[in-house]
């Protein structure tokens, strides 16, 4: 049997398996199917945004171990390269991961900028390796549905879409906790990933409908962890298509 391929890449450390989210292969191999794949990714976001309606954009998925932390950080590099000014936001405030791509201490972040420990230029880090700004979870919160409600967040989200070209949100699944829905109130449009052979098909049209009770459209769907020998005769690990009423029938 196939085994499937996730670009989250995984090493041995002392016995235990440890994903190394570092790994971007929209970097380290542009030549790829994956990479082109990606491409394509961004070609339909683009024609979904002729008129600049999706500038905050929402990533989140049915369960977690989807991949949504993985796409979305080979996103916004490519999105970089193209020349336009991103800012990725980790709202993953319970299993934060963008502070592991990035290789930085998950501190002087989102949570700590909001409490009013720190400026907004301090939470802003650059990456030159990766070529976008991006904002850390910051410090742990038991209240974390009181900081996606908070108005600062609100006027956050509102400067920053001000400054940057896209502002990218890598945020829960929205089955485990009710996060995901928050935030949908602050984004402009949502792209949703789909693990292959992950989550059940009911479940993730109940996790779907919850999202458009909510208003914000669906920009588009990514089927992610795809068996490259199970079908379709190309190998790819990335497949996007838009979204619309009749998936969920």
């Amino acid at each position: 049997m196939a085994k499937k391929k996730n670009f989250s890449l995984e090493r041995l450390i002392n016995g235990e398996r440890v994903s190394k989210y570092d790994y971007l292969v929209t970097k380290q191999d542009p030549l790829s199917f994956v990479t082109e794949s990606f491409q394509k990714v961004i070609i339909n976001i683009e024609y979904s945004n002729v008129d600049g309606d999706y500038k905050v954009i929402q990533f989140t998925s049915t369960l977690p171990s989807e991949g949504k932390s993985t796409f979305v950080s080979n996103l916004s590099y490519l999105i970089g390269q193209k020349g336009k000014k991103v800012i990725l936001l980790d709202l993953d405030l319970r299993k934060p991961k963008m502070n592991r791509v990035f290789n930085v201490p998950n501190k002087n972040g989102l949570t700590d900028y909001l409490a009013g420990k720190i400026p907004l230029d301090k939470a802003i880090n650059h990456s030159d390796e990766i070529g976008i700004d991006f904002i850390t979870a910051g410090e742990k919160t038991s209240a974390v549905v009181n900081v996606l409600e908070a108005k600062k967040l609100k006027d956050l989200i509102a400067q920053l879409r001000e400054t940057y070209d896209y502002v990218l949100l890598d945020t829960p699944p929205v089955i485990s906790v009710s996060d995901a829905l928050y935030i949908a109130n602050l984004a402009d449009g949502i792209i949703y990933i789909v693990a292959q052979n992950k989550a059940k098909k009911a479940l993730v049209k109940e996790a779907i409908s919850s999202l458009k009770d909510h208003g914000t459209p669906i920009l588009g769907m990514v089927l992610t962890q795809f068996d490259m020998k199970s079908g379709y005769g190309y190998n790819k690990d990335y497949s996007y298509y838009n979204y619309s009423e009749e998936d969920d029938e």
